[in-house]
This record gives structure tokens, sequence and C-alpha cells, in this order.
């Protein structure tokens, strides 16, 4: 059996990667939007960094303060992921738009 102390020392290791590459995923969002300007499929990318953003803005207290018990956390989390999740629906709509070949909606 792993012992606790183990165990947390792998969540911990888990949230530090999944903030590395949620922030190189935001990096890379930022610079799509950027070199797709003015085309058709940068309605789509839009969203991305502010999807991206607020994950990482979700993930840090893990890694940072271990487990979150900060006062007010439950409500900044669950504005945040409300957020980031919009902002994907946003970006799947117009995906979707962007295939079926139409231009607006």
């Amino acid at each position: 059996m792993v012992s606790a102390e183990t165990y947390w020392l792998v969540v911990q290791l888990l949230s530090l990667t999944n903030v590395l590459v949620l922030t190189v995923g935001f990096c890379l969002s930022l610079v799509a939007v950027r070199g797709f300007a003015g085309a058709p499929i940068n309605r789509m990318l839009e969203p991305l960094p502010v999807a991206f953003g607020c994950f990482v803005l979700v993930n840090v207290p893990w890694v940072v303060f271990g487990v979150a018990r900060l006062p007010g956390y439950t409500v900044a989390y669950s504005i945040t992921f409300s957020v980031a999740t919009l902002a994907i629906v946003v970006a799947a709509i117009r995906g979707m738009v962007l295939l079926t070949e139409r231009r607006e909606l």
C-alpha cells in the first residue's frame, strides 16, 4: 500500500505538471490568435486564451498552497471554472459554424 506522504507527493507533481502544460497551452493559444489574425479560423481561436488562463488560475492554488482552504476559494473557483467552460463552449460553437461553412450565425 502507498503511504499518505507518497500519495500527496504524486498529487503535487501531477498538479504541477498540469499547470505547466496549461501554461504552455496558454502561450501557444496567444501565438495562434496573433498568427491567424484576419483568418476565418481566428474566431474559433479567440476564446482559447481565456479558457487556458482560467484553467491555470483554477489549478495554481493546488500547487502553491497544497490544499485549497483559502477564504472565498470556492466562489472564485466556481466563477473562474464557469468562465473557462463558457469560453470552451463559445469556441466549440464557432468551430461548428466554421465547419458548416457559414460565416455568421
